[in-house]
């Protein structure tokens, strides 16, 4: 056995959305790290469908936003088809997040996960990486200094000494054994779903198409700019064990559903049973191996979340890495990993089990399921309500806000700033991979501008009736609006984009404090 030794600061363990998202933002921070995949190709199953508005600003800041948005569509109506033979027709299930959310992306795009994985992949490409196909890690032993992963190669086996492991290897993570985790749970037999990409002939690519039945619900999804459809449909509780999936298996079950030679299959590139799994694992860390995405936990598909909370959990953990990686922050900086992420996951599960519980109970009719449908996707589902209030990186303030966002909330976009050489919106200003420091007044203290480094962007924000002074104009109040500037004041914002801490202009020993609390030397 060759067990040659090569060493990285991290090894990523899975190709998927989670994982290139780490791999983007390591990359774009100059962090040593691999990415590896078991699979020796990489994935044309669609899996998720569907990327959501907080999923976009985060893909937007790593760089691989336009691809998502030139492939994915907004709009995709429902056609609901009744037992007589009629239909009707329905606006799209997903709805635009709030407008008062403040985002460039309000709404969720329609595109097969191998489409964002391609995004990622092209991103990351741009940054000089690339993924190591065929690469099973088959072995795990950690100690205080790092970690030993065996890894099972074409040319043989090899040994990997890594100072942290990322396992983003889906729901059956080797990584998540070699720790002794387990997802924690419940598999809910009775809601069980077909799943498969085909393609068919008799139906037009420009809506969803759903039929009801006795038997249950059948439905066709036209994947963006492929002539791809993912077919979703229900396995009756009373079936204890379902047919095996095949395009004879899944033409039979249309003739059924929905009428002999309403609907021609004529291929299959990916057919699977998917059990409803509600489950987390305790800790999202195990000493220096961390679990993200599906490895971490897995739920209902109903409002498109698995997908994107994974790619959230890696958004969350890259820059916490960085950090301790570079020997600035405190090793217990990682622990706020598990701390801000894993409740996100829980609620998650929550919501999206009652989400699909309501469908699974209206599949034999299609005005009831069409009720059920409509309410899958909201402001919850679109992530841009995340936020770490409660979190110890999270400093509370001593003015009471009336409304958001208040420290451990996301940053809101604001648009019309303008200054020398810029003239855009506070995402613009947030967009790297570095702490950013608004300041709501003029900076006429030279503390502010001592703050100024590479970690930490400072940007002076005036009202826009204020003339001189260096700073970026607010023409049209909206920055003061959105981020309910009563008086001058300070608003310092994490790399992942959300809110540490709120301050008057006076208190900036505070921001010193906090930056200190995490850094070393700052």
């Amino acid at each position: 056995m060759n067990t040659m030794l090569s060493f990285v600061d991290v090894l990523i363990v899975g190709a998927g959305p989670t994982g290139l998202t780490l791999a983007c933002d390591l990359a774009r921070r100059n962090i040593g790290h691999r990415i590896i995949e078991r699979s020796t190709f990489y994935s044309v199953a669609s899996r998720a469908k569907g990327i959501q508005p907080r999923s976009l600003e985060l893909a937007d800041d790593l760089g691989a936003v336009p691809y998502i948005i030139d492939t994915g569509i907004v709009n995709l109506p429902v056609r609901y088809y009744t037992a007589n033979g009629g239909s009707v027709d329905k606006p799209c299930i997903t709805v635009p997040a709030s407008a008062e959310l403040e985002t460039p992306f309000r709404d969720p795009v329609w595109i097969a996960q191998f489409d964002v994985e391609k995004a990622l992949r092209d991103r990351y490409a741009e940054l000089g990486g690339q993924v190591e196909l065929g690469v099973e890690a088959v072995g795990l032993v950690q100690d205080s200094d790092g970690v030993t992963v065996t890894i099972s190669t074409p040319q043989g086996t090899r040994q990997i000494r890594a100072r942290y492991v990322v396992g983003a290897d889906g729901g059956k993570s080797n990584i998540r054994k070699f720790i002794h985790l387990s997802l924690v749970g419940q598999t809910y037999d009775n809601e069980r779903w077909y799943l498969g990409d085909v393609r068919l002939e008799g139906l037009e690519r420009d809506r969803i198409h759903i039929w009801t039945s006795p038997e249950g619900m059948i439905g066709v999804t036209p994947l963006p700019k492929t002539d791809i459809w993912q077919l979703q449909a229900t396995i009756p509780a009373d079936i204890k064990e379902p047919e095996q999936p095949s395009l004879e298996a899944y033409q039979a079950m249309f003739d059924r559903r929905a009428g002999a030679g309403r609907v021609r299959l004529t291929d299959a590139s990916w057919l699977s049973i998917y059990r409803v799994n509600v489950r987390v694992v305790d800790h999202y860390r195990n000493g220096r191996v961390f679990l993200a995405g599906d490895a971490a936990h897995v739920h209902s598909p109903a409002g498109g979340q698995g997908m994107n909370t994974g790619m959230q959990d890696a958004y969350n953990l890259g820059w916490k890495l960085a950090a301790v990686l570079q020997e600035a922050a405190d090793a217990a900086l990682l622990d706020t990993y598990d701390e801000e992420r894993r409740p996100i996951a829980q609620a998650v599960l929550q919501d999206s089990s009652k989400k699909i519980r309501a469908v699974t109970e209206t599949v034999t009719e299609s005005g009831s399921l069409s009720q059920s449908m409509s309410s899958i996707s909201d402001d919850l589902t679109s992530g841009l309500l995340i936020s770490y209030r409660s979190s110890s990186l999270t400093r509370p303030t001593a003015r009471t806000y009336v409304s958001p966002p208040l420290p451990g909330d996301r940053a809101p976009n604001a648009t019309g700033l303008q200054g020398t050489g810029f003239a855009e919106s506070v995402f613009d200003l947030l967009r790297g991979p570095h702490w950013t420091l608004l300041v709501f007044a003029k900076c006429t203290d030279p503390s502010l501008k001592n703050f100024a480094n590479d970690e930490l962007h400072v940007h002076c924000i005036l009202p826009s009736h204020v003339e001189g002074g260096e700073g970026i104009i607010d023409t049209a109040g909206n920055a003061y609006r959105i981020y309910d500037v009563a008086s001058e004041e300070l608003v310092l914002i994490r790399p992942d984009g959300y809110i540490a801490l709120r301050t008057s202009i006076e208190d900036t020993s505070s921001i010193s404090h906090y930056m200190n609390s995490i850094y070393r030397g700052n």
